[in-house]
């Protein structure tokens, strides 16, 4: 299970360590471990990540910069001066914290966050405001199914519970699996956990929430993936990731008021684009071909003409053919 009890000590810690040198994530998780006195199995890659996040982009804005070598990253202080111990958090900072508590909390499905902002007025440090009002809409449909399940797996994967999970897919009988939750993720308005299904270790794994027929907690003992879940979307686009599948440079010519739309709107950090004509926009991707990739392509269907690879181009082909020939 994450110690938590003790954030603010291994804060310290990675704010010594920040300050000397460069170290990787699975450095930091030993000398934590070890500084704070518990086994191999105390502190988790995950603990440390969110710790590193926190120190990032939290009140602090510590200056993390990971630095990458190989499959390998090494996170320091890009300002050796920089230490938390100097940073007190202020009066502004504080009402930062209770702002985007209140963001989140408009936000239906997550995690009730009362706790969290009892708990700081309680120590003095925030009074809460009665008169907050929502002013940020998020894009989210609150009858979707499946958003039940959301809390349930939020705290499956903090306290390292292995589930019991029933998934029935479209048009297939449903099958149980024991999962190891690992990372929740949203893409097109449709919830996701990754994670590890026991036979499966190999594989990340995604589940819609949706055809989630129902969730058991288990005693069976918890394995964290070997994930880095930035890096493990960084060649996809949407969920689906498999891991044998190679990344390939898809190219593409848009026309008409969709370039435009794509010009502006890039389909994947990768996206490299220039304009034949005012209306014409040459693109590529460097990604690897999944169905949510090609769900897009599809999208843009009468706007768009794929050029490589050729497997992507005879594949689009034919699902056109089977599109047009519902109208024969």
């Amino acid at each position: 299970m994450a110690i938590t009890k003790n954030a603010y000590e291994r804060y310290r810690i990675l704010d010594r360590c920040f300050r000397k040198g460069e170290y990787q994530i699975q450095q930091l998780m030993e000398i934590c471990n070890r500084e704070l006195g518990y086994d191999d199995k105390g502190i988790s890659r995950r603990t440390v990540y969110y710790d590193i996040d926190y120190m990032k982009y939290g009140p602090w804005e510590a200056p993390i910069e990971p630095r990458k070598e190989g499959n390998r990253r090494y996170y320091t202080y890009t300002d050796k001066s920089f230490s938390i111990e100097n940073m007190p958090i202020t009066e502004d900072q504080l009402k930062q914290i209770q702002s985007a508590i209140d963001l989140l909390r408009n936000f239906n499905g997550l995690p009730n966050l009362n706790g969290l902002s009892e708990s700081l007025e309680n120590t003095g440090l925030m009074v809460m405001n009665a008169k907050s009002k929502p002013c940020v809409g998020f894009e989210e449909n609150e009858f979707v199914e499946g958003r039940q399940h959301l809390t349930p797996l939020f705290n499956a994967i903090q306290n390292e519970t292995v589930l019991k999970i029933t998934y029935e897919p479209f048009g297939e009988e449903a099958v149980t699996y024991c999962f190891h939750p690992q990372f929740l993720k949203q893409y097109n308005n449709r919830w996701y956990i990754l994670g590890a299904a026991e036979g499966h270790e190999d594989q990340a794994w995604n589940l819609a929430l949706d055809r989630i027929k129902s969730i058991e907690n288990t005693t069976r003992p918890y394995k964290e993936m070997d994930v880095d879940w930035t890096e493990h979307f960084e060649d996809v686009i949407g969920v689906t990731n498999v891991k044998e599948t190679p990344v390939e440079e898809v190219h593409f010519v848009v026309h008409g008021k969709t370039a435009h739309y794509i010009h502006t709107k890039p389909l994947h950090q990768s996206q490299r684009a220039h304009w034949l004509d005012p209306d014409t926009l040459d693109v590529k991707l460097n990604v690897k071909i999944n169905y949510e990739l090609k769900r897009i392509l599809l999208s843009y269907a009468a706007n768009i003409t794929i050029l490589a690879p050729q497997s992507l181009v005879e594949e689009h082909k034919e699902t056109l053919k089977k599109a047009l020939s519902q109208y024969q």
